[in-house]
């Protein structure tokens, strides 16, 4: 009786283990994850008073952050880079910062941002400025090729044919990986059984 109660105790533990782990941050892909990352162009230095912005419906339940790919250029010490997302009717609803020099060059930097919740099927704006950058030194950010439906993409107050590279994060359950993970358990702990069994 003794050891069926620990086994019990093992099995829940394990279970509100994986339960907990499977919760991650789920990237959503903005732009067409399939297109060949060559054809992506730079949008140069974004000066002061400056803006990047990015239009897109949300898919899941929450934004926690982005994920964005980046450029930078020159000494960005001073530098940082300001972003935050608007609601339909242009409201700031979350907002964050990040000196520039904590960003990596030519890669995905993940951004947080206040957790923004009852996000799925609503439009936001993201919206990118950068502070103190000159001529020579500053943050620049990719574009993809072509407009998605019901997105629009604004540099410099210029509306663009294209798609800012970025991902929106969503910190939600995944049951995938719940699955999965919960499947190796099972399968090890089965196996484990089979030899205790047999060299018994």
């Amino acid at each position: 009786m003794k050891k069926r109660i620990i086994s019990c105790f093992v099995i829940c533990v394990a279970v509100v283990l994986l339960y907990l782990y499977a919760y991650i941050d789920q990237n959503i892909y903005i732009y067409n994850r399939n297109t060949d990352t060559a054809s992506f162009y730079g949008t140069g230095l974004l000066m002061k008073d400056e803006e990047i912005t990015q239009s897109f419906i949300a898919e899941e339940n929450t934004i926690d952050g982005i994920n964005v790919k980046i450029s930078i250029i020159g000494n960005v010490e001073n530098i940082v880079l300001h972003y935050s997302v608007l609601n339909e009717v242009s409201e700031e609803v979350a907002t964050a910062q990040i000196d520039a020099k904590n960003l990596e060059n030519n890669k995905f930097n993940q951004l947080k941002l206040p957790t923004i919740v009852d996000t799925a099927g609503k439009e936001y704006t993201l919206v990118l400025s950068v502070e103190n950058a000159d001529e020579r030194n500053g943050v620049g950010f990719f574009i993809e090729p072509g407009t998605k439906e019901k997105q629009q993409l604004s540099i410099k107050d210029n509306e663009t044919d294209g798609t800012l590279v970025v991902r929106i994060i969503a910190h939600r359950f995944d049951v995938e990986t719940f699955v999965v993970l919960l499947g190796i358990i099972v399968f090890v702990g089965a196996f484990m059984k089979i030899l205790y069994k047999i060299f018994k």
